[in-house]
């Protein structure tokens, strides 16, 4: 019986240990679910070297732990944005920590507002635009809905606030709607929510895969399937879409 435990516990480091790197590796693009591909290779070694085999719920719980380590280790928020923000930067002026007046009269501060440094192919000149950034690496993989849906909603909070210097903005979430969508089995609620925040000023900053042999890519999107602007390819529809927020009748 100690013999058993001794060998189970041992299983169990390295089921981990292999969940981790697997993590660690996924995350170092931020298009992919780190979680699904864990849980994948994690039921892999669990009908290979198991014996008895784990429950589905056991290597479940398992994934989410190293999930949580590798996220840890990646860095928090701070990192993510730091490393966006310089991939940006060749394209755009950056203003980080930019502080407005809410409509309530709170003074709220905002990860980032970027211009583009040529705007001669934007139908808005010198447009500004919001950046919010939070650590979704972390973020439950059970689908939490209050993870998003509290991070859309301060980024509203953004699209209805007077920023120094800028004024109202459209306000983009790095990843906030992609990373939902591809750990949601409801396609129709995220494209649903995709739409129904953009009509109040939240898009995303995706990072994706654009241009002509497809090369991974930084995405401004807006309400789905709006294209504003690429890492790879430049303005899209940025040229015809105004970037200048508007309220009531849309």
């Amino acid at each position: 019986m100690q013999g058993d435990a001794i060998l189970d516990g041992s299983r169990n480091t390295e089921l981990f240990r292999e969940g981790v790197r697997v993590a660690s590796e996924a995350m170092q693009d931020d298009s992919l679910d780190a979680f699904s591909f864990v849980l994948s290779r994690l039921r892999e070694l669990n009908a290979e070297r198991c014996s008895p085999p784990k429950n589905d719920g056991d290597l479940f719980d398992l994934a989410y732990r190293c999930c949580k380590a590798a996220a840890k280790a990646a860095g928090d928020e701070r990192d993510v944005k730091a490393s966006v923000l310089a991939r940006l930067e060749p394209h755009f002026h950056v203003f980080e920590e930019v502080t407005g007046t809410h409509w309530s009269g709170r003074r709220l501060r905002i990860d980032a507002i970027i211009k583009p440094k040529d705007d001669s192919e934007w139908k808005t000149k010198a447009p500004s635009i919001g950046l919010e950034f939070k650590n979704f690496r972390s973020f439950s993989p059970s689908i939490d809905m209050k993870d998003y849906t509290k991070w859309w909603s301060q980024c509203h909070d953004y699209a209805e606030t007077h920023f120094d210097g800028h004024g109202y903005v459209y306000v983009f979430s790095y990843n906030g709607f992609s990373h939902y969508r591809g750990r949601s089995s409801n396609g129709s609620a995220a494209a649903f929510a995709e739409r129904f925040w953009g009509r109040l000023g939240v898009g995303e900053l995706q990072p994706t895969f654009d241009g002509y042999p497809r090369r991974p890519s930084l995405v401004l999107r807006i309400n789905s399937t709006n294209k504003i602007w690429s890492e790879v390819a430049g303005v899209k529809d940025g040229r015809r879409m105004s970037m200048e927020r508007k309220f009531g009748s849309r």
